[in-house]
């Protein structure tokens, strides 16, 4: 998981402009409206990375490296930009209704996605 700060900031009387990102390659953009008290995720990829940007909200992330068995939580709130890398499974459990960016580094085809499922009931 790598953590992302913004490129650039400008503020002036129109606003602002907030850099999400100006690294890797991204072939799909999503926008995300998830409502509170949902869970999303729970699957990795083999060789998709993920970038998310929460626009709105308050979600509880858990990254899951299943090469190094390694786990991150934290909560994601708006502003925080973050990619999630091949082999971690990610889930995202939503406090509050939230909006989010989600980028990716490949295009996810139908016909064979780059999603595995993963179930934590082995790891016990």
């Amino acid at each position: 998981m790598e953590w992302l700060s913004p490129y650039t900031i400008f503020e002036d009387e129109r606003g602002i402009f907030f850099g999400i990102t100006n690294k890797h390659t991204w072939k799909e953009i999503n926008l995300i409206r998830t409502i509170k008290n949902v869970t999303r995720g729970g699957h990795y990829h083999k060789f998709t990375k993920e970038l998310f940007y929460i626009v709105e909200g308050d979600i509880n992330v858990e990254i899951y490296n299943i090469k190094n068995s390694k786990k991150i939580n934290f909560k994601a709130k708006s502003g925080d930009v973050f990619i999630v890398n091949p082999y971690e499974v990610h889930t995202f459990k939503v406090n509050t209704d939230s909006i989010w960016i989600n980028m990716l580094s490949h295009v996810l085809n139908e016909d064979s996605p780059d999603i595995y499922r993963y179930d934590f009931k082995k790891e016990e």
